[in-house]
């Protein structure tokens, strides 16, 4: 028969044992904060203007009839995050885009949404 100390020394272990357990499995379980392209998306995505590209020339495309261009460092990806080129810009692709703070027509990130 268990002494009384050996009893509350084994429910102490218990307790820790099942703490620790459940640290791991929190800690698992949290939403992974990651994005398949240089930049992860940015939390401010929802805000970010939304149109479709309407003409496509050399060096600018036309977004709602309105004119941009990318900055150098811009980061193009696809609805889940992978990046693309920027070859993928074409007429009649749905967009979301964030303009280059400074500027009113450089574009340096945008989200192409794809035909399936």
């Amino acid at each position: 028969m268990k002494s009384k100390g050996q009893s509350s020394q084994s429910a102490r272990f218990l307790l820790k044992l099942i703490i620790f357990c459940s640290l791991i499995v929190f800690a698992g379980t949290g939403a992974p904060q990651e994005s398949r392209a240089d930049e992860p998306l940015p939390a401010a995505m929802a805000s970010y203007p939304k149109g479709t590209i309407t003409s496509v020339h050399e060096t600018t495309f036309q977004i709602d009839g309105r004119t941009f261009s990318l900055a150098p460092e811009a980061v193009l990806v696809d609805r889940h995050g992978d990046p693309l080129v920027p070859t993928t810009i074409r007429v009649d692709i749905d967009v979301t885009y964030r303009i280059q703070k400074g500027t009113t027509d450089k574009i340096d990130w945008i989200m192409l949404f794809l035909p399936w």
